[in-house]
């Protein structure tokens, strides 16, 4: 009888642990997850065997580091996976010191930050010659340097971040000379990108690349729908066949030496129909679901990975449509009639066999109820409503 992997997944708050823990329990695995609030996806649902309140990553930093530390020196995990941004982080900068508890299912710290930092991995794409906006680095060149390379209109990004946070467009020397002080203080290092102009789709492109360098499975995911609508966290879309988008990840992977998981976003240019890179998601995203429900099991290859067994390989099947219900309902709401009831997929199918819910199913219903909630709890508050809807640039949240 083979002994059973212990798991623990941290932002268990998050819309994604809910398709991560459903494949390790059916797996055989027993999953325990870290919860920031009991008004979340992962408290209510019946995937997790266990789930425990701890700080949160994001605002506590260093309590839940303590934290961590204390739990897993007197719990037994056999691996421990992070879900978001700042966890990711700080396990990828602690991992030395955390793996004598535990596997930390994060890449070494000089290659995870290589996909986290956004200048580092415009760096990279040059590099390996896969098409990305023009980007400076706003440490290291003048603002007018700058400009004369990317263009303006442009966007000021900072070189770390969750999210959009931070990023700003800018339409003249006077409002970069503006804004740039302000985020550098508040977000720290920028750089400056080339703004792509509207009309192209959005991409994602999910990878396993294992230790020998072969990609294990991987996905293309194009985004139909947002919330706010002019460019938000998608809250509709569908897995397509681009094999360039794997080719680009893949070259850029390679090039890091990334090993398990990565989501690669990418916007279709409209100027010439390319597809350039705009950063790595050093993390699992939301919408690793589409492909996990097309066909490729991201959660069992990183437990194979990091316990030393064949990591098994997996091929995607398109046409799996995923929708986030809360948000696609806001879709709605906020759109004009011609979208409404033009969109594709047609935003009145809500069943079919190639229909998936990201934030919630038949069998684990519970987690919609508590999104539908938090989501309206967040939009009473006036400072995130501001926030959320006067957002306006080209980068997507999940």
């Amino acid at each position: 009888m083979h002994k059973q992997i212990k798991v623990l997944l941290v932002d268990g708050h998050t819309v994604q642990v809910l398709p991560i823990a459903k494949s390790l329990r059916k797996n055989g695995h027993y999953v325990t997850i870290l919860c920031e609030e009991k008004l979340s996806y992962g408290w209510v649902s019946r995937f997790p065997h266990k789930k425990i309140l701890s700080p949160s990553p994001s605002h506590e930093p260093e309590a839940f580091l303590a934290f961590l530390h204390e739990h897993l020196s007197h719990h037994h995990y056999d691996i421990v996976i992070p879900l978001f941004d700042d966890s990711a982080t700080i396990l990828g900068e602690h991992k030395k010191s955390l793996e004598k508890y535990a596997k930390i299912a994060v890449p070494d710290y000089d290659i995870f930050i290589q996909g986290h930092d956004k200048n580092l991995t415009m760096k990279v794409a040059k590099e390996v010659g896969v098409p990305h906006p023009k980007t400076a680095d706003l440490e290291k060149v003048s603002l007018e340097d700058a400009v004369a390379y990317c263009g303006l209109p442009a966007l000021i990004k900072p070189n770390v971040g969750a999210g959009a946070k931070g990023i700003t467009k800018v339409e003249t020397m006077q409002e970069l000379q503006q804004h740039y002080a302000q985020i550098k203080k508040k977000f720290g290092a920028s750089t400056l990108q080339e703004f792509i102009p509207p009309g192209g789709r959005q991409f994602k492109c999910q990878i396993f690349r294992d230790k020998d360098g072969s990609i294990k499975g991987a996905s293309t995911f194009v985004k139909h729908r947002y919330f706010p609508v002019t460019g938000g966290t998608t809250s509709c879309g569908e897995i397509v066949d681009i094999p360039a988008l794997v080719e680009y990840a893949t070259k850029v992977a390679d090039k890091i030496g990334w090993v398990g998981f990565a989501d690669f976003d990418s916007i279709e240019d409209p100027r010439d129909g390319s597809y350039k890179l705009m950063e790595i998601n050093a993390r699992i995203t939301g919408s690793i679901k589409a492909g996990m429900e097309s066909g490729v099991d991201y959660a069992q290859m990183i437990v194979e990975q990091e316990m030393g067994m064949p990591v098994s390989s997996y091929t995607s099947s398109s046409g799996l449509v995923l929708r986030q219900l809360a948000l696609d309902v806001m879709w709605f709401l906020y759109s004009d009639n011609a979208n409404r009831f033009s969109a594709k997929p047609n935003w009145f199918a809500f069943f079919g066999s190639k229909m998936k819910y990201q934030d919630g199913e038949w069998s684990d219903p519970l987690p919609m109820l508590a999104g539908f909630v938090a989501g309206a709890k967040k939009f009473i508050n006036p400072n995130f409503r501001k926030e959320k809807m006067t957002f306006d640039t080209t980068k997507d949240k999940v």
